[in-house]
């Protein structure tokens, strides 16, 4: 499939790349032992299935899916990390990538000396590298932090510095898996910049995200893929369109208003109750999430879940029942409880998702990711943190002398 007449400075042309995925490996010696001649099962998993695409040069390609769907996979086979099993691509002009934080990073050395190793792994030469390392190092707002080990360093600091490399090794092609959605707002108010600077001079982008926005925002065109296949190809305005249709589509609509999704044989709810008067939650209070269900049939080995999510759609922190109760056994109605001694969350607008799926396959009876919409308004001690959660710290002022 082709998006464009022009040149391509990517095609691939019908790519297949399965994993393993064992079922019964050995762990311990004994096991290995006993088994002996027997191996370890697994299962084929076909990550990318007969996916075909061309990037036109000087433009900017977006993919775009649901968890799972390949589009990580597809980057690693296009910057030759992964060999396709079957299928060819031809990539034309010189490639950088950051696809992972910190790849190519060595935990115990300094930034400094990782910008060095990364830009010279990048195919920078040593010269290159010390004409360009002070734009490196201003563009990665690292300057106080670049002689530490990059062992202490955050997620966010290093897709700061593994960005800076990556963009000013001058990539004909550029990938990019996601670093977007990671660090403050002034770091990825640079990175639309510089990325836009390179749209401008010509160069190619192929960008991963789950942000439609980002996409939209930055793409000419897009590419959807489904369990690694390919659902759509075009204008991007034209496929996301049809990938938000087709997300819609997997819900239905109950009586109250909510999104549902699952095979039914069993009904869930789920609400918030503080044991009190009012209807807005308060950082630090005790918060029950309170599970209801009725099954329609006996259901054995479930698991109960519950995420709270922002208005944008990012996932806060969430709990699954599996690492605490014993498989359970639904027949009829019940009530399960969540406790949370103290909401960690800040003042803000928030969603409450809930599912009801089996333990061990992943099937889903019943979900919805708006069970409930409630407010947080902050508590006494928390009215100077900021943020989706709160640290819980205190502030002390140490004695003069005493300071370490």
């Amino acid at each position: 499939m082709s998006t464009s007449s022009g040149e391509a400075a990517i095609t691939a042309e019908n790519v297949w790349k399965t994993f393993r995925v064992f079922t019964d490996r050995s762990t311990t010696l004994k096991q290995a032992i006993v088994k002996k001649g027997k191996g370890n099962k697994f299962e084929e998993f076909w990550a990318l299935k007969d996916v075909s695409f061309e990037v036109p040069k000087g433009t900017t390609f977006g993919i775009i899916g649901g968890n799972g769907a390949g589009k990580s996979t597809m980057l690693k086979v296009l910057s030759r990390i992964l060999v396709p099993d079957k299928g060819t691509v031809v990539t034309r002009g010189k490639m950088s990538s950051l696809l992972e934080l910190g790849a190519g990073f060595h935990p115990e050395l300094t930034g400094r000396e990782n910008v060095f190793l990364n830009g010279s792994i990048l195919g920078m030469s040593k010269a290159t590298l010390k004409a360009r390392f002070d734009d490196i190092l201003a563009f990665s707002g690292m300057e106080k932090f670049i002689d530490n080990p990059v062992k202490t360093y955050s997620s966010g600091m290093y897709a700061r510095l593994g960005f800076s490399v990556a963009v000013h090794v001058d990539p004909e092609i550029l990938l990019v898996d996601e670093v977007l959605a990671v660090g403050d707002e002034q770091f990825q108010r640079r990175c639309h910049e510089k990325m836009a600077e390179i749209r401008a001079d010509g160069r190619t982008v192929v960008f991963v995200s789950h942000g439609l926005g980002q996409v939209q925002n930055l793409c000419d065109h897009a590419m959807w893929l489904d369990h690694g296949e390919v659902q759509a190809i075009g204008g991007v305005s034209d496929v996301v369109d049809q990938y938000l249709a087709s997300v819609e589509s997997q819900y239905r609509v109950d009586g109250t208003g909510r999104k549902r999704s699952g095979s039914g044989e069993a009904e869930l709810v789920a609400r918030l109750d503080h044991g009190g008067s009012g209807h807005s939650l308060v950082t630090g209070q005790p918060v029950d999430v309170r599970f209801k269900w009725v099954a329609h049939e006996p259901i054995d080995d479930v698991l109960f879940s519950c995420f709270i999510t922002s208005v944008e759609g990012h996932t806060i922190s969430g709990a699954v029942s599996a690492f605490q109760l014993p498989a359970q056994r639904l027949e009829g109605e019940g009530e399960l409880v969540y406790r949370i001694p103290a909401l960690p969350l800040l003042p803000g607008t928030y969603h409450l998702a809930a599912a009801l799926g089996a333990r061990h396959s992943g099937h889903v009876y019943d979900s919805s990711p708006d069970m409930a919409v409630f407010d947080v308004v902050p508590g006494a001690h928390h009215r100077g943190d900021w943020g989706h959660v709160t640290l819980n710290g205190t502030w002390h002022v140490e004695p003069k002398g005493d300071a370490s």
